[in-house]
C-alpha cells in the first residue's frame, strides 16, 4: 500500500512539474490524454455537409476557417504576425484563386530558442458530380487533432513556441505550406521540427498508425533518439514505421516525403515527423465520411503524437 501511494504522488509530481512525461525507472509514458470528446466533436463538424467539403476558394472552406479561428481565440492561441489568416495565390493557366493559411503562436514557458511548427491541411477536394468529398479522414482528422493538441498546449505550453499552421490548398500541390516557406524565409533557420498530421482515422479497417521521418538524428543524442523510437511502442496501438509502397495512377508509387506539407519543410532542410495511416479504400472517394472512420483509432493517434511532442521539447 505504501508502495502505491509513493507511485501516485511521484505521478502527481512529475506531471505538475511539466517533466519529459517518461517515468525514469522503466521510461514508459505518464499518459495525459486529450479530450476526447471534443476532439470529436472538431472532428465531426469539420467532415460535415455544413462545411461544403472545404474545397480550397469556397464558401465552405471559409466557413471551415472560420471555425478553426473560433477555436484558436477561444483557447487564447495567439495569432501568428497579427493576423490569423495569411492569403497566398493560387495561380492556373486561366484562373487565379486565394487560399488562407491559418496560422497561430503559442509562445513556450522558457526561452528556448527555435520553433516547433505543427501543420494540418483542411482543405479537401469539394463536390465532383452531385457527390459531397467530404474528406473526413483526409483531413478533417488531422485539423481535429491539432485544434485538441493546440488547446492542451495553452493549458501545458511547451519549452519551445509552438507556430500551428492549418494549411489550405495541400490538395493543389502543398500549396499552403510552400506559401508559409516563401512567406517566412527568416524563420527558416530557427524552426527546429515539423510534425505533420494527415489521415489519423483512416477507415473503420483502419489499426495502426504509421510514420516516418528525417533529421531526427541531427536534433537528438544518440539516446534520445533512440528512445523517441522505443516510445511508439509504449501505445495500446500499433505505431509502424514506414508507410506501404503503393502504386497509383500510371503506375507510379506515393513519394511519402513530399506526400503532404512536410514536403514543403523537407525540401527546405527542416526536420520533420508526418503522422498518418496511408491511403486506403476511402481515400479521396465520397466514402470518406465521419461513419466511415476508426474514431478510436484518432483517438489514440492524437494522444502518441501529443505524447511524444511532450517528449521532444525537452530532447531537442
Amino acid at each position: 500500500m505504501i508502495k502505491t501511494v509513493l507511485a501516485l504522488l511521484c505521478f502527481l509530481t512529475l506531471v505538475s512539474c511539466n517533466s519529459t512525461n517518461f517515468s525514469k525507472e522503466n521510461k514508459k509514458p505518464l499518459l495525459i490524454n486529450i479530450e476526447s470528446k471534443q476532439l470529436l466533436a472538431h472532428f465531426k463538424l469539420l467532415s460535415s455537409d455544413t462545411l461544403q467539403v472545404r474545397k480550397v476558394s469556397t464558401e465552405g472552406n471559409l466557413k471551415a476557417q472560420q471555425y478553426i479561428i473560433q477555436q484558436l481565440s477561444k483557447f487564447s492561441v495567439l495569432p501568428f504576425k497579427a493576423k490569423f489568416t495569411h492569403p497566398f495565390n493560387i495561380n492556373s493557366t486561366f484562373t487565379t484563386k486565394t487560399g488562407n493559411n491559418v496560422i497561430g503562436l503559442i509562445r513556450g514557458s522558457e526561452k528556448k530558442s527555435g520553433y516547433i511548427v505543427l501543420t494540418a491541411h483542411f482543405d479537401h477536394l469539394g463536390m465532383k458530380g452531385n457527390k459531397i468529398y467530404n474528406g473526413a479522414d483526409d483531413n478533417a482528422s488531422g485539423t481535429s487533432a491539432l485544434l485538441s493538441i493546440a488547446e492542451q498546449l495553452t493549458k501545458t505550453p511547451l519549452m519551445h513556441n509552438v507556430i500551428l499552421i492549418f494549411t489550405d490548398a495541400e490538395e493543389s500541390g502543398l500549396k499552403g505550406s510552400k506559401a508559409f516557406i516563401k512567406e517566412n524565409k527568416e524563420l527558416i533557420g530557427h524552426i527546429k521540427l515539423n510534425i505533420n498530421m494527415d489521415m489519423l482515422a483512416g477507415s473503420i479497417n483502419s489499426h495502426n498508425l504509421h510514420y516516418i521521418s528525417r533529421g531526427l538524428d541531427t536534433l537528438l543524442s544518440h539516446e534520445s533518439f533512440e528512445q523517441f523510437k522505443r516510445n511508439h511502442l509504449y501505445q495500446e496501438f500499433s505505431i509502424v514505421k514506414g508507410f506501404r509502397r503503393e502504386r497509383h495512377a500510371l503506375n507510379k508509387r506515393t513519394q511519402w516525403l513530399l506526400a503532404s506539407d512536410h514536403g514543403a519543410f523537407h525540401q527546405n532542410g527542416i526536420p520533420f515527423i508526418y503522422y498518418g495511416v496511408g491511403t486506403h479504400q476511402n481515400y479521396h472517394s465520397h466514402n470518406d465520411e465521419f461513419t466511415n472512420t476508426n474514431h478510436q483509432l484518432l483517438i489514440k493517434s492524437t494522444n502518441a503524437i501529443y505524447q511524444q511532442l511532450l517528449f521532444l521539447d525537452q530532447a531537442i
